[in-house]
């Protein structure tokens, strides 16, 4: 091997090499990124109602919500809420977050648990919907009952019918989920495109105390992890990429979980994505304790568990395709 062969696969080389374009890319996303100026943009700053929205909306399909939960995180979105609209105005993207804020309202009305806190909110909201001066009913946000048996015979319809009745499941039958009923929805998720077919995603199944353990590390299901039965880390191979492709594993194996949970979702059973954007020293700590080789980049985990009979979801709202698409 010449001297040329060996510098080009040294890992300082590369390391070197690769440097200016992250760092270009580092500067481009600090600057972009909704905590810089957050204030002073519309879109940064809507970026902190949806996140709390999601928050608060989640909570209405844990198995059992306790009383004024989320209280803190309802008052911080309405006053969120309020600095938007005085900042920028109402428009249509004001109305999930309403939507949600009212029947976190309403909810604790009908379970009688309505605190002084809670009044002191509704009488806020209430301003805010008099003074958008519009007919919109609100009903945009909260959670719906579906059924097990529902969703496992629109799983087996066609795939627009499958896609739109696909939701996060938050609230787990005891039921478990099958070896071969995983290895069946990974045998179809196999098929997803990957850069150049180099079918880089790399999958771990935990269940037991190392599903909790798993879940307990990531944070984000905290409220309902026991109920689920298996957790699957999706991880990007960092051997099959070079090195101007430090972000494509994300991008594949992001395909390819999408086409695992629409496999899960036609085989009858429940999932729900948790984020792995975590602190870097979590992540690596992660990596040592569920032995994940060195060179596997954790991307994102699927809790996964059978429906129950009759439970509650997130109602989501998706905006229509105008307001996230240009035609060129």
């Amino acid at each position: 091997m010449n001297i040329r062969n060996i510098i080009a696969e040294n890992a300082l080389a590369v390391f070197l090499k690769m440097l200016p374009d992250n760092i270009k890319t580092a500067w481009q996303f600090a600057k972009n990124n909704a905590r810089c100026n957050n204030s002073k943009s519309e879109s940064k700053s809507l970026t902190d109602i949806l996140m709390l929205t999601h928050a608060l909306e989640k909570a209405f399909s844990l198995p059992n919500p306790r009383k004024s939960f989320g209280l803190q995180k309802a008052i911080s979105l309405l006053d969120k809420t309020e600095r938007y609209i005085a900042k920028f105005g109402w428009n249509d993207s004001m109305t999930v977050p309403v939507s949600v804020l009212k029947e976190y309202i309403s909810y604790h009305e009908r379970s009688s648990a309505k605190s002084s806190e809670i009044t002191t909110l509704e009488r806020h909201l209430d301003k805010i919907v008099s003074s958008a001066m519009h007919s919109d009913t609100f009903n945009s946000g909260g959670a719906i009952s579906v059924s097990g048996k529902d969703l496992t015979e629109h799983g087996h319809g066609n795939f627009e019918e499958l896609a739109s009745n696909r939701y996060s499941i938050r609230n787990f039958s005891s039921a478990a989920v099958s070896d071969e009923i995983v290895y069946k929805a990974l045998d179809i998720a196999k098929k997803s495109p990957s850069a150049c077919n180099r079918q880089a995603y790399r999958v771990h199944v935990f269940k037991g105390a190392l599903k909790n353990a798993l879940l307990k590390m990531q944070g984000g299901a905290n409220s309902f992890y026991a109920t689920a039965d298996k957790v699957l880390m999706i991880c990007a191979d960092a051997n099959r990429y070079y090195t101007r492709e430090p972000r494509l594993g994300y991008v594949d194996a992001s395909l390819f979980t999408m086409s695992l949970i629409y496999a899960f979702t036609y085989l009858g059973v429940g999932s729900i994505p948790l984020t792995l954007g975590i602190d870097q020293h979590t992540l690596d700590k992660m990596k040592r304790d569920f032995d994940i080789p060195a060179n596997e980049i954790p991307v994102v985990l699927v809790a996964v568990g059978n429906y129950q009979e009759k439970f509650e979801v997130a109602m989501s709202h998706r905006n229509p395709v105008e307001s996230f698409s240009k035609f060129h």
